[in-house]
């Protein structure tokens, strides 16, 4: 006789699913901020540098970012490596940098809620206005 699982059929299929995290952080160096489209391709170089040829599972995705405070998308088995991937980051384009991860959370929502007061809004993210063809 076949042992049987301890699991139900809807935990094996919410281990499988791609939970989504958003992550925090906030740009200390250099005080005055930084470029979004030069953070986007820093964050995609470090990406590939750290994960390889598999980076793209991981879901980086800068989802919110107004020079000096953002978000970023990652699925949840990733979450720890992504948060040190930001805190490491020291140059972006020959450009010192440094990022401090400030909390996660499941949703946009409750991240900005938490911990940046609701101040990082969708109209402070130009992919977004493209995406939805008001920008």
């Amino acid at each position: 006789m076949p042992a049987r699982s301890t699991s139900s059929p809807r935990e094996s299929n919410r281990s499988k699913k791609k939970r989504h995290r958003y992550i925090g952080f906030v740009v200390v160096e250099p005080e005055s901020g930084i470029d979004r489209e030069k953070l986007k391709a820093g964050l995609r170089y470090h990406c590939r540098k750290l994960f390889g040829d598999s980076w793209e599972e991981v879901g980086l995705r800068l989802t919110r970012f107004n020079g000096k405070e953002g978000m970023v998308h990652c699925y949840h088995i990733y979450k720890d490596k992504v948060i040190n991937l930001l805190n490491s980051m020291e140059k972006i384009f020959n450009q010192r940098v440094n990022i401090k991860t400030i909390g996660t959370s499941g949703t946009i929502k409750s991240l900005n809620r938490k911990f940046f007061g609701g101040r990082l809004r969708k109209e402070h993210d130009p992919d977004y206005m493209k995406r939805f063809g008001r920008g």
